[in-house]
């Protein structure tokens, strides 16, 4: 049982860093109260203890924080506090991107090793996954990309781009190679942006992935000729918005 006994919210997030009474500094994650988002949330919640204890109690990987208590019930989850590593994004906002060329690549080496470690093991995964609460891999795999394909498909119509029988045999092809990407499934954090890293400031990076909420290519040449009308439409509704992203250095923040 781990004792809680203050904690400081890290906004905007439904997290925080709590103190026990042993005084040691642990990360508290909860779901929102949201009714409409009740049951998303609890997924969410089910499916990053799931990858997180996979990570460390199947596999033996340090690459993420551990779990180390969780209540579906309150919908709370304690993990492992990784601090004093700080969000790779944070320096590189800071200092730009060349002081921290090193923390790059611990974070490219840190998602290579997590997709070449996990392939090939989705059925221990889903098997610890299960016991958690009922989940359809087939669905898990695809997570928000089949919704944001029925919504999206609406708004290119408002924006005048219409949607050709071709662009919608792209999308098929492309949720079928999501849904059953073969030996290329792999793990992944869903999100995997430099805020979701967790780095040291100074000497070795020693990086850790962070928010685990749940991988192949082929040419998509009507889903991309979709993508760039879209792009033209945009540039002329919001001409202010049309940057040479060629032009900008990595990880530079944009300001109005």
């Amino acid at each position: 049982m781990i004792n809680v006994v203050e904690w400081t919210r890290l906004e905007p997030w439904r997290v925080a860093r709590g103190r026990t009474d042993r005084d040691e500094t642990v990360i508290i994650k909860w779901m929102g109260s949201h009714a409409g988002a009740a049951q998303t949330e609890a997924w969410r919640l089910r499916t990053e203890v799931a990858a997180l204890r996979f990570l460390s109690e199947d596999l033996g990987l340090g690459l993420a924080p551990r779990v180390l208590a969780e209540d579906f019930a309150a919908g709370r989850v304690i993990l492992e506090d990784l601090a004093p590593r700080t969000a790779l994004d944070v320096l590189l906002r800071r200092d730009g991107a060349e002081p921290h060329a090193e923390r790059l690549v611990a974070f490219a080496r840190a998602r290579g090793e997590l997709g070449a470690f996990t392939a090939g093991r989705a059925e221990p995964y889903y098997r610890r996954r299960s016991r958690l609460g009922t989940v359809d891999p087939a669905a898990d795999r695809l997570g928000r990309v089949a919704g944001l394909r029925r919504t999206g498909l609406s708004q290119t119509e408002v924006l005048g781009v219409p949607v050709s029988g071709a662009v919608e045999h792209d999308l098929a092809l492309a949720l079928a190679e999501l849904s059953d990407p073969g030996p290329f499934l792999a793990l992944s954090s869903g999100d995997p942006e430099a805020n979701n890293v967790l780095v040291h400031a100074g000497g070795a990076a020693d990086a850790r992935l962070i928010d685990f909420r749940r991988p192949n290519a082929r040419p998509l040449p009507h889903l991309a000729g979709l993508c760039s009308h879209l792009a033209e439409a945009l540039r002329h509704r919001w001409p202010d918005t049309d940057v040479d992203l060629t032009t900008v250095a990595p990880y530079t923040p944009r300001r109005r």
